[in-house]
Order: structure tokens, then sequence, then C-alpha cells
């Protein structure tokens, strides 16, 4: 018992903490302490949840976002790392990117949000493009992040055993950056999926973010926590799948570098 708590520590208390956090919710309203027109209760929007459920609302809505937020995330993944990588390994190429990375940190990514109307519309081009700027930065950062701050002890081993400049790349700065290229995408996850709601609030016809935006427009309290709650949940579920996999990367990391 003590080896699986240990194994699955994280878990336990996370899930532990997020059951605290939801009595002391229901506490909170239970004891008049907040009244509950502004937050609900769990028990209320546990209810509304089935409601909205069996009559589709939910997933209809559940799968309008993953939709966009799976192709946001995944061309600001591609587009990320290739960049990162790029300017990790070329100094020339960090330096000409680096007047556009700084006016991306800059400039507020929802400031675009009209040109983007403009351009294309309302409806799921808009809020890709606006989820994909914002994932675009941490994933990019942390990639270039990873390649530039590679063990210079093991590039000089590898190089003084012979290794080529692409052997060097390959088996020894790919692998190294791994865990804070993943970090990046952990944090480009929950940029994404923020990109995507902040989208929907303003111009979606479906989506949690419309959800949220059309409950709260009506003072529907109760029916609005239910897409804020599916939200966090999906946001905590992406991110620990991400854990998982950085930690099935750890393997073919250590392997690589020591080949």
């Amino acid at each position: 018992m003590a080896q699986l708590f240990l194994r699955r520590r994280a878990l336990i208390l996370g899930t532990l903490s997020m059951f605290a956090i939801g009595l002391l919710w229901q506490l909170s309203v239970s004891l008049g302490v907040i009244d509950v027109f502004f937050v609900s209760t769990p028990n209320l929007v546990a209810q509304e949840f089935l409601v909205q459920f069996h009559n589709g609302v939910t997933l209809r809505d559940l799968a309008s976002t993953l939709w966009s937020f799976v192709l946001a995330l995944g061309l600001a993944t591609v587009v990320g790392i290739g960049l990162g990588v790029l300017a990790g390994w070329y100094q020339d190429f960090e330096s000409a990117l680096e007047p556009f990375i700084w006016f991306k940190y800059s400039a507020p990514t929802i400031a675009f949000y009209p040109l983007f109307i403009a351009w294309l519309g309302y409806g799921t081009p808009t809020i890709v493009a606006i989820a994909f700027l914002f994932a675009l930065t941490p994933i990019y950062a942390n990639t270039l992040s990873g390649i530039k701050n590679v063990d210079r002890d093991l590039v000089r081993a590898a190089t003084s055993f012979g290794a080529t400049r692409w052997d060097v790349f390959t088996r020894v700065a790919l692998p190294a950056s791994v865990p804070i290229v993943v970090a990046g995408l952990q944090l480009g996850v929950g940029r994404a999926l923020t990109g995507v709601v902040v989208a929907e609030l303003f111009g979606a016809q479906s989506g949690l973010g419309f959800r949220i935006a059309y409950h709260a427009q009506l003072l529907q309290t109760t029916a609005m926590m239910v897409s804020i709650v599916i939200v966090i949940v999906l946001g905590v579920i992406l991110t620990q799948m991400l854990a998982f996999v950085e930690s099935k990367t750890d393997a073919w990391r250590v392997e690589s570098q020591t080949r």
C-alpha cells in the first residue's frame, strides 16, 4: 500500500486537493458565506451537467472546442518546435526571428481578434488562429532554450569520439532537450485551450466558450459553471497526459545519449 502511494503520490494528492476544493465550495455556499447566485454549488452543477449531457449540448460543445484545440495545438507544435530547433541550432536564424518573437511577447494576442474576424470571418478559422498564437510562444521559447542549453560536456565528448554535427544534433541535442520541449508543450496546452475558449466567447456558435458567454448573458450561473468546470478538468487531463508522455521519453533520451 505504501509503495502504491509513493508511485501515485502526485495523482493521489492532486485528487484529494480537488475534492477539498469542491467540499470547501459546497460548505461556503451551504453556510451562507457566498451567495449561491454567484458560484452555484457542486451538487447543482453536477445535476445541470447530467441535463446538458443527456440533451447533447455538452457533447456538441466539447467536440467543437476539442476540434479547434487540436488544430491550433497541432499547428503551434509543428511551427513552434520547428522554429525553435532551427533558432537554437543556428544563431543567425535566431537573430532573424528575434524581432518577431519580441513583438509576439509584447503584443496582447487578443488584440488581433478583430483582424482575424475581418480576414477569416467568424467560426473555426479565427478561433484556431487565435489559439495558435496563444500556444506558439511557450513552445518555441522552450524548444529554443532546450537546444541552446545542451550540456557542452556531452557535445565535446561526442565530438572527441568523431561524432559529426548531425550526430551531435540527433543523439545529444534533441534527446537532452526533450524535457524542456515537453514542458513547453504543457504550457502550450494550457495556452491553446485558453485561446480557444477566449475566441469562442466572442465569435462562435458552439463550443465551451460560447456556452459560457451564452449562459452568462442570461445570468444562469449553474449552467455557466458546467462549462467552466469542464474547461478546468479538460486542461488538467491534457497537461497530465503530456506529463505521462514526458516520463515515457526518459528511456529514449538516456538510450540516445549512451549510444
